[in-house]
């Protein structure tokens, strides 16, 4: 509602009929105008709403996983409210769990965290089926909750219900640092909001403990082999970006068939549980217990030499010896061991690995340990790996013959060194870093000494099946240093030098930042390197010519961020002996 006041300065004399009904019409105008105006901006504002809630829905219905997708999620909401602290919490049966949770100003929990329902400001909510809104937490706290916001803090906070058909959920919670924060406006675009997300919220939540249940043996409650194969991948893809360590233990029952045979297979199902059960409470809590099928089970020990991996095998073993012992139940277990990358730096690898030196476990009289570098320890005389430095000059040697094999490419790992080595010290890598990239540098292409000189100097287009064998050289030249323990931390430069930045490279088509570093680094070395170097079907590329290549294949083949790198250092003047091959001062270098 709104006047229209008009006042006259004529002494005495009101005003005519005539003219009031003139002002009258003036103002049913202006009402009108105005009542226009007003609706015109109410849906505006509505359309505005409309739009922000359609893609803050759109945001979290692109993932399955809520907390990966929350963050950009807030952001978008920070254009028409303030968020300080966000978070979904879901209840699950007398605790609310953190599903997802974003913070400027810190937070008491974190995203998993678990607290107990009763008391909470969620348990108001869902039951009330209502937002509630505290506008100022230092005047007046309804819930224990507000104290941990409070020291954060926290001023002012709305807490809004998830409700999917008919039942609460959780909650969606907003704060800010200021008080009065809110106004009831922004609180019905919080509700239409939170109405909105929940079911999508839920429909992750379903999908989540669908993929949960599809990991698990449904028998002991263990991860199930699918799942362990994906973790093994994971595991190494990761532990070869660091060049990081860690062990997987396999465990078989001895006289299971037994047991099975005498007391029949539910009795047996029932003790598979028991071990399962044993497992689980004798590991530590970063280690992932597998049921590997029938009475084998698998252990993953991430950031774990094979010493300390020992020591929870035994702890495994005596445990599952004495519970059986207890129920006198004439059952215990054999362990094999191995270690990434020293017995293997492919999943086949590793579990072939440990599944021999568990043969030698149950073969040398069972309930015992066997490590995989135990079985290499103890071969017929003269087949052991030589530690004392022999080895290495072999491996060298090796080197030598590979760049002689062809003219063309002589001198290539030398060039790659000087190259790699620059680029790594560019980056600010450390002296021992600095030193194992070099020595990958130089040994990179050692598996080529197994393929055949036709097709490394061929010069027309390779066959399927050429190109397949030389495809094959990373692994070959993997195999050939991990007998040498010395070296081992150079396996991942040299196993993965030709993986590329979209995922489309070999020999496991990793991916971006998966892909280790040293090997990226090696990937433009090499590729530079060659580029540089005449081949037999063509001459040398200048040196802007294959900068220009370089820059065509950043994030397609290479790590757009060292490549440029690269770049600023051939720009600036690169070292010219690499150019022509010139040998770094030591004849041999240090591993």
């Amino acid at each position: 509602m709104a006047i229209l006041a008009v006042g006259n300065k004529r002494n005495g004399k009101l005003y005519r009929v005539e003219e009031i009904d003139l002002m009258e019409s003036i103002a049913g105008h202006v009402a009108a105008s105005m009542e226009k105006e007003y609706l015109h901006e109410q849906l505006e504002q509505q359309d505005r709403e409309l739009a922000l809630i359609n893609r803050l829905t759109t945001i979290i219905t692109s993932s399955m996983n809520i907390g990966e997708i929350f963050e950009g999620f807030a952001q978008e909401l920070k254009e028409v409210v303030d968020v300080d602290w966000a978070t979904i919490a879901l209840i699950e049966g007398a605790e609310l769990r953190f599903l997802a949770l974003t913070s400027t100003i810190g937070s008491a929990w974190k995203v998993g965290d678990r607290i107990p329902l009763s008391g909470t400001a969620t348990e108001w909510v869902v039951r009330e089926k209502k937002p509630l809104y505290e506008a100022n937490l230092s005047r007046h706290k309804r819930f224990w909750a507000g104290e941990h916001h409070l020291r954060r803090g926290v001023r002012s906070i709305v807490y809004l219900p998830l409700v999917v058909r008919g039942e609460g959920i959780g909650s969606f919670i907003v704060a800010s640092r200021r008080a009065d924060a809110y106004n009831p406006g922004q609180i019905r675009l919080l509700e239409h909001l939170a109405l909105q997300i929940a079911t999508p919220i839920e429909n992750a939540q379903l999908y989540a403990r669908a993929e949960q249940r599809a990991r698990i043996d449904e028998l002991t409650g263990l991860f199930n082999r699918r799942h362990f194969e994906e973790r093994l991948k994971e595991e190494i893809a990761r532990h070869s970006r660091y060049g990081n360590v860690f062990s997987l233990l396999m465990l078989d029952l001895d006289n299971f068939k037994t047991y099975n045979d005498i007391y029949g297979h539910p009795a047996g199902d029932e003790l598979l549980d028991q071990i399962g059960s044993i497992i689980r409470s004798s590991i530590r809590n970063a280690d992932q217990a597998f049921r590997y099928g029938g009475d084998e089970f698998i252990v993953i020990l991430p950031q774990t030499i094979s010493e300390d991996a020992y020591m929870v095998a035994e702890r495994v073993r005596e445990q599952i010896a004495s519970e059986m012992k207890a129920k006198e139940v004439a059952i215990t277990c054999s362990i094999g061991l191995a270690s990434y990358p020293s017995d293997g730096v492919m999943s086949g690898e590793l579990i072939t690995a440990t599944d021999t030196a568990l043969y030698y476990a149950k073969r040398t009289g069972g309930n015992r340990t066997y490590l995989s570098a135990k079985i290499l320890s103890e071969p017929p005389a003269g087949a052991g790996v030589d530690t004392r430095g022999s080895g290495l000059s072999a491996v060298y040697a090796l080197v030598s013959a590979v760049d002689a094999k062809d003219h063309y490419t002589y001198g290539h790992s030398r060039k790659v060194n000087t190259y790699a080595v620059a680029l790594a010290e560019a980056i600010g890598l450390s002296p021992d870093e600095v030193s194992r990239v070099s020595t990958a540098a130089l040994l990179h292409d050692i598996g080529k000494i197994g393929i055949p000189d036709k097709i490394l100097s061929k010069k027309g287009k390779l066959a399927t099946g050429e190109w397949e064998a030389i495809k094959s050289h990373p692994k070959l030249g993997a195999n050939i240093i991990g007998n040498v323990p010395s070296l081992v931390s150079c396996l991942p430069a040299i196993l993965y030098h030709h993986e590329r930045w979209d995922g489309t490279g070999y020999p496991e088509g990793l991916k971006g930042e998966t892909i280790p570093l040293d090997a990226r680094i090696l990937a433009i070395a090499d590729a530079f390197t060659a580029m540089t170097s005449a081949r037999p079907y063509r001459d040398a590329f200048c040196d802007d010519k294959a900068i220009k290549q370089l820059r065509q294949g950043a994030s397609k083949q290479f790590d757009p961020h060292l490549v440029e790198v690269f770049i600023g250092l051939v720009e600036a003047g690169f070292p010219e002996k690499a150019k022509v091959g010139q040998a770094p001062s030591s004849e041999q270098p240090s591993p």
